[in-house]
């Protein structure tokens, strides 16, 4: 007779449905390889957070990586940084490449800021850092004061429940999860 686990199925497949092993392997090798010569972990991480740029781009968003992955480095540093060597205002991807050097913070994703209501603004791209810059502040505050309330605590403690294999994700990545997963108004 076969015998079924159902948490353990559950488990597998959320985990798999949202890539969490290769998360944990970008996490686990950031620091262990020179993620601006890497290429099999530059692969990974343009699959995992969907990186469709050039190699001029890709090289440039590397480079940085390289510098900054073990310091302490702000959303706001890494932004200016990108904008000034590709002329673009890479919100989202700047914000992976901090959450991955720290797990504490949130990533500025499509359907995040969407639920927290951020919408960026600005009729010239100065004004749109600018405003991307103190968006990605405001969405920190909330992370802070969320994290605190019995709706975040609920949260984290089912996620743990269900997923007790990954457990060692952070808080802030966890409720990540969900508003990642939150599509409808």
């Amino acid at each position: 007779m076969i015998y079924l686990d159902p948490h353990r199925i559950i488990e597998t497949r959320i985990a798999e449905s949202m890539g969490f092993d290769k998360y944990k392997m970008i996490i686990e090798h950031v620091r262990k390889v020179d993620v601006s010569a890497d290429l099999d972990f530059q692969r990974k991480y343009n699959g995992f957070y969907r990186i469709r740029r050039n190699a001029e781009w890709r090289a440039a968003y590397y480079g940085l990586f390289e510098e900054i992955k073990n310091s302490s480095p702000t959303f706001e540093q890494i932004i200016r940084t990108l904008y000034r060597d590709t002329g673009n205002i890479e919100v989202s991807f700047s914000s992976k490449m901090l959450a991955t050097v720290d797990v504490n913070k949130p990533i500025w994703d499509r359907y995040v800021a969407s639920n927290l209501c951020l919408n960026l603004k600005g009729k010239t791209k100065d004004e749109q850092l600018e405003c991307a810059i103190d968006l990605y502040n405001q969405m920190i505050c909330w992370y802070e004061d969320f994290v605190k309330t019995e709706n975040a605590k609920e949260c984290i403690a089912e996620f743990n429940k269900i997923l007790p294999n990954y457990a060692w994700m952070s808080d802030v990545k966890k409720i990540d999860f969900y508003l990642w997963s939150k599509r409808e108004g």
